[in-house]
């Protein structure tokens, strides 16, 4: 069960988070200024709170993930709702007392996004857009959090920004790739409550189970958005918060966001791939992560 807890925390996206904090830190103080006790408990609240957040949030997710998902713990029967629930409960406090040793900013980001977590897998997952917008924010503030350690986020900002605006694509294609168990998922809610009708994604009409918003709405909204991104992207290196290193790292992963947008508006291709387009999202992501560090080391 300690092996299926572990992966249940999702350890990589983890490290994903430790490592934009560290790239905030670098940016707000450069790496001198991160060999201090408060930046080693930054780095080990944003591991603890990103993965109660992934726990939580299979804790609610069950009905779609029997779906979509059916390998995971909680689905295969592996780990308890109960062990996971008190799992996720444990690693959230652990991460806010690590912050709350740091500074009050910290603490109150690291609060923040624990409810924002626990909102997000309870209800607002199921709102198109809103949803989303909310991940992109909890990844764009590990950046935030970095500098917060230092008193310093403003130089963060874009950073935080450009991690939103990416993440919030990605979340978009997810959502379209996860239709069909999400259709189920609400075709069951129907039943125990109709009430939150109005709340979730979909809708009824003469045709079955609809999106509230169309597929063509939400693929433009996530095209727009890793437009922006890209462009977005070159200001680091324009106002000088980012060197040249940072400029020749950006432009791979700028050629990857770019194909993502080309695959995203390209009908006839994305419908059976937008799993494939989300883990090249993914893949284009971790290269600006390298660009990030590149550009405040070298």
């Amino acid at each position: 069960m300690l092996t299926e807890l572990f992966w249940m925390t999702r350890p990589f996206n983890g490290l994903m988070a430790v490592m934009g904090v560290l790239i905030g830190g670098l940016v707000a103080v450069g790496l001198p200024g991160l060999h201090t006790m408060p930046f080693a408990l930054a780095l080990i609240a944003a591991f603890l709170v990103n993965s109660a957040g992934n726990v939580i949030n299979d804790y609610f997710d069950i009905e779609a993930d029997r779906v979509n998902r059916p390998e995971r713990p909680i689905p295969a029967g592996k780990v308890s709702r109960g062990m996971a629930l008190a799992f996720a409960f444990a690693l959230f406090i652990a991460g806010n007392l690590c912050a709350l040793m740091i500074n009050g900013l910290c603490f109150t980001i690291a609060i923040a996004n624990t409810i924002l977590l626990i909102l997000y897998s309870y209800s607002l997952q199921h709102k198109i857009l809103i949803g989303n917008i909310v991940i992109g924010y909890l990844v764009g503030s590990v950046f935030l959090f970095g500098g917060a350690v230092f008193l310093q986020i403003r130089l963060v900002l874009i950073l935080a920004a450009l991690a939103m605006l990416a993440n919030i694509t990605r979340e978009i294609v997810k959502d379209l790739d996860d239709i069909e168990g999400d259709k189920k998922h609400f075709l069951k809610k129907i039943t125990i409550k109709a009430t939150k009708l109005i709340a979730e994604r979909f809708g009824i009409s003469s045709e079955g189970v609809v999106m509230k918003y169309r597929e063509r709405t939400m693929i433009i909204i996530a095209i727009a958005m890793l437009m922006l991104a890209v462009v977005l992207s070159w200001l680091p290196y324009y106002y000088g918060i980012m060197k040249l290193s940072y400029f020749l790292v950006m432009i791979p992963a700028d050629i990857v966001f770019v194909s993502c947008i080309y695959s995203l508006s390209r009908e006839e291709k994305r419908r059976k791939g937008y799993r494939r387009i989300s883990s090249r999202l993914k893949k284009g992501m971790l290269i600006a992560l390298l660009a990030f560090i590149a550009g405040a080391l070298v």
